[in-house]
């Protein structure tokens, strides 16, 4: 991708006029934050310590099962609501009636889920939950390229993955902070209330059915249709590289929890608590997080290379990860995750801004960003199996 003027993914003026971008970001950030706190709360600290006190002898076992599951689920959940909200038609518009349900039915998952009691029912309502989160996270991405210039995709870009790190300092803080049932129903709660928020402040223009109808084809077609991104070189290229980073990234991360209770020691960390002690180091590393992010997104409107600095990031994140293989005390620990933090901020906004520029179908956006975002959720399937043969074995 040579330059910002030469790529795609470039919105129809209609519906880049119907509100302020700068207004439409501000709000979407909240929502952004909400739904990636839910995502950061449950899986670093609710779930495992969850999971841990149903059955403690067999906890990386069904925590690598259980997002294992979910992440079919989520990868479901993504494309389901990339493609229904490309479909939709209402007076509320293609995105907002998808965002709305998807946080309704998220809350009410997450309601079922800090009563669970047993593995199989925890894995039942957690599946349910991320598809319907997935489906949220799906609806609200199209809505960057759907809504935001592309001369200021970068800058959107940086405050929609903003609420990745803000995310997990609230997500993490909530969950360390509150009890397994306080913190379910806060988290809920949250996504709702900043959902409602977002659809009734930045309303969007209604939506039309098309003038003529396409022509009925075979399923064979549809399906190949449906994953024609894939004809583009430059968005299998986005596909893969994302896909590759984010195994690596969901390897480490899934087992923060255990990593530092089994491999550093509990006795180890600050006050003896893994708890306290997984929301210092996510703390740290998500400020960390956000320097980077902020200034990111200026970076690829400014400088027009996104695809450099993807490369940049990602090498940056990879360095630090060696550290525990030499020393792991508590203060490297930290150093790691301060490391990893500030590169995966500048990754996360740069990344997203690269995605929306590979889109091949302005009439699909939300379908191909949803195909892009299977390269986010799919490596929770494989990476969490990968990482507990890994901690069986070694």
């Amino acid at each position: 991708i040579p330059d910002l003027a030469s790529v795609g993914g470039t919105a129809p003026a209609s519906r880049l006029s119907d509100v302020p971008y700068q207004k439409l970001l501000l709000w979407l950030l909240p929502a952004a934050t909400a739904n990636y706190a839910l995502f950061q709360g449950l899986q670093a600290i609710i779930l495992p310590h969850q999971i841990e006190m149903i059955d403690p002898a067999q906890k990386v076992a069904n925590l690598g099962l259980i997002t294992a599951l979910s992440g079919i689920t989520a990868v479901a959940g993504l494309l389901a609501g990339g493609t229904i909200s490309d479909r939709t038609v209402s007076r509320w518009g293609k995105r907002t009636p998808s965002l709305v349900l998807a946080a309704l039915a998220s809350a009410l998952f997450i309601a079922l889920m800090a009563g669970a009691s047993t593995i199989f029912t925890l894995a039942i309502f957690a599946c349910a939950l991320w598809f319907f989160a997935n489906y949220y996270q799906a609806v609200m991405t199209a809505i960057l390229p759907d809504r935001v210039p592309l001369e200021h995709r970068g800058i959107g870009a940086s405050i929609l993955a903003l609420g990745v790190p803000f995310g997990v300092l609230v997500g993490v803080n909530i969950a360390a902070q509150t009890g397994q049932r306080a913190g379910y129903l806060t988290l809920a709660a949250l996504l709702v209330v900043t959902t409602l928020a977002f659809a009734a402040i930045v309303r969007e223009p209604p939506s039309v059915r098309a003038a003529v109808r396409p022509p009925r084809v075979a399923m064979a077609q549809r399906l190949s249709a449906f994953f024609s991104g894939f004809r583009y070189r430059d968005f299998n290229l986005a596909f893969i590289g994302r896909a590759l980073m984010f195994f690596a990234i969901f390897s480490i991360t899934g087992y923060t929890y255990y990593i530092l209770q089994d491999y550093v020691g509990a006795a180890n960390l600050p006050g003896g608590n893994v708890q306290t002690a997984v929301s210092i180091m996510i703390s740290v590393q998500m400020i960390a997080c956000m320097i980077s992010t902020a200034a990111s997104g200026w970076l690829v409107d400014r400088f027009k290379c996104p695809k450099r600095l993807v490369v940049i990031a990602s090498l940056g994140m990879a360095a630090p990860m060696i550290i525990p293989l030499f020393t792991a005390p508590w203060p490297a620990m930290v150093v790691m995750q301060t490391l990893v933090g500030f590169f995966f901020g500048a990754y996360m906004a740069i990344d997203l801004a690269l995605m929306t520029m590979v889109l091949p179908d302005p009439d699909a956006e939300g379908r191909d960003m949803a195909i892009l975002a299977v390269a986010v959720s799919g490596p929770q399937i494989f990476s969490p199996a990968a990482a507990a043969g890994i901690i069986a074995q070694f």
